[in-house]
């Protein structure tokens, strides 16, 4: 399998840790691991010829991006997460909302809902939060905020609002 995408709060930087742990069904860890690095200024990354016995992986970035509000580089790190069944796809991109609905699509399958299911439910509350509602948002993993369209322009803004004028730390404690 080949898994590509793009981690982005900004553009998260060149040398960037990202770590792709194989889930089960339930969402436990396999014990699989595969570890990779952005390598390029848009936040991209590629890990090619993993073999997974799963179709379902969960994505951890750790490191420091482009602060789109101040234009400059963040002065700490900052982790993302997402989770995702790679099933009919091979591009997961991590950002702030798959980040925010992760912990909720976790809650919602220990509690007899589907996978699919709980990623819509868990999208459309993040999104209801912010006051956005969409019947044809595209899943999270799938959006860029450097692409056209109403659905990666949501997530700018979101990820916009969310960091204001505030600094890694007190970005971290409202994620």
């Amino acid at each position: 399998k080949e898994i590509n995408g793009f981690v982005q709060k900004g553009p998260f930087t060149v040398g960037t840790n990202v770590t792709i742990n194989e889930l089960n069904a339930d969402l436990s860890q396999t014990g699989r691991t595969f570890s990779t690095q952005i390598n390029n200024n848009s936040g991209g990354f590629s890990i090619n010829n993993i073999s997974l016995s799963s179709d379902f992986i969960s994505l951890r970035a750790d490191g420091f991006y482009f602060n789109e509000v101040l234009g400059k580089q963040s002065n700490s790190q900052i982790t993302l997460n997402a989770i995702s069944n790679i099933s009919d796809k091979n591009i997961v991109n991590v950002n702030i909302l798959s980040h925010l609905e992760k912990p909720r699509v976790e809650y919602l399958l220990t509690h007899g809902v589907s996978f699919s299911d709980a990623k819509i439910q868990a999208q459309g509350e993040v999104l209801k939060i912010f006051n956005f509602i969409s019947a044809d948002f595209e899943p999270s993993e799938l959006l860029d905020i450097s692409k056209d369209g109403e659905s990666n322009a949501i997530l700018l803004a979101i990820s916009i609002i969310l960091q204001g004028y505030r600094k890694e730390g007190e970005l971290t404690e409202i994620l």
